[in-house]
């Protein structure tokens, strides 16, 4: 092994010196083209898009679409939570009850300078099952749906804790160190900020190269982009609608004390010892909440 001085790759200089050779041309050519268009001004007629009007009759969707986003917080139970779930040897435990009464002291708790204040709407959604292994799999199916950071982390720990009994008398080998991190993409400075600008280089050209086709020709697959891009958009949104699981939900509003009063009158479902419970709490209406969950 010997020492050796740093010095820029030929392999980059050949591409870079490649993609120039064109590249530096574009703006002269540009200039010329601007150029012949200018004079043609005056000829040309342009209209708008056959359905411009019945799009721009539509624009208050984007609004309706912000409003069903609303700044909140959501605060839960889960057996799992320090000082919130009861742990035994046998596992961790939550009743709805002892999640209820969680969830009502904290939002009596004065102490919290984050406790939300004003009028407020709250959705309370729960889920509870009799046994860990029902618990973990009724979380997984519906944290595919419903997917607030509590119940994803709910629903990890509930898999692990299961995964565990099963495989607890297993003792995996221990690795040779030092360790094999997974595959990425080796590419350290300065390849990272070489690779940046060359591509952009590179894709004026593969631009460039599209010339191949006609301006009628280019329009032509433009709109088979779009068409089919739409196409997708549509496909994505409606497989969202495929839903699966259920749970408990009420809807309530009021002051957090109110709220909070509201709940502990509530009567639970049953009495399942696996529970997580959560309060979905916003200023604003939760409208797309209420409606996912028929509250």
């Amino acid at each position: 092994m010997s020492k050796s001085l740093v010095s820029w790759p030929n392999s980059a200089q050949f591409i870079q010196t490649s993609a120039e050779s064109v590249t530096d041309q574009i703006g002269t050519t540009m200039n010329e083209a601007v150029s012949r268009l200018s004079g043609l001004e005056s000829d040309a007629s342009f209209e708008r898009h056959s359905l411009s009007n019945e799009a721009g009759a539509l624009l208050g969707l984007r609004g309706d679409l912000e409003s069903l986003v609303s700044q909140g917080t959501v605060i839960s139970a889960t057996p799992y939570q320090f000082e919130v779930g009861q742990k035994l040897e046998s596992g961790h435990y939550l009743s709805p009850e002892q999640a209820r009464t969680v969830l009502v002291t904290k939002l009596r708790d004065q102490i919290d300078h984050h406790r939300p204040k004003g009028t407020l709407h709250c959705v309370v959604v729960m889920l509870s099952a009799q046994n860990k292994n029902s618990f973990a799999n009724e979380l997984a199916t519906v944290t595919q749906v419903f997917s607030l950071p509590d119940w994803m982390q709910a629903s990890r720990q509930a898999n692990a804790l299961v995964s565990n009994d099963q495989n607890k008398l297993h003792v995996p080998a221990p690795i040779v160190q030092p360790r094999f991190k997974p595959k990425a993409t080796v590419n350290a400075a300065p390849l990272y900020d070489y690779e940046h600008l060359q591509a952009a280089e590179i894709a004026t050209l593969e631009s460039l190269a599209s010339d191949a086709t006609n301006v009628i020709g280019k329009l032509r697959s433009l709109a088979s982009k779009r068409s089919n891009k739409m196409g997708e958009i549509k496909a994505q949104l409606n497989a969202l609608k495929n839903l699966q699981g259920s749970v408990w939900a009420i809807k309530l509003s009021g002051s957090t004390d109110s709220i909070a009063s509201q709940l502990q009158n509530t009567v639970m479902p049953n009495t399942h010892q696996h529970t997580i419970m959560s309060l979905l709490l916003s200023n604003k209406p939760l409208t797309f909440f209420e409606e996912l969950l028929n509250v």
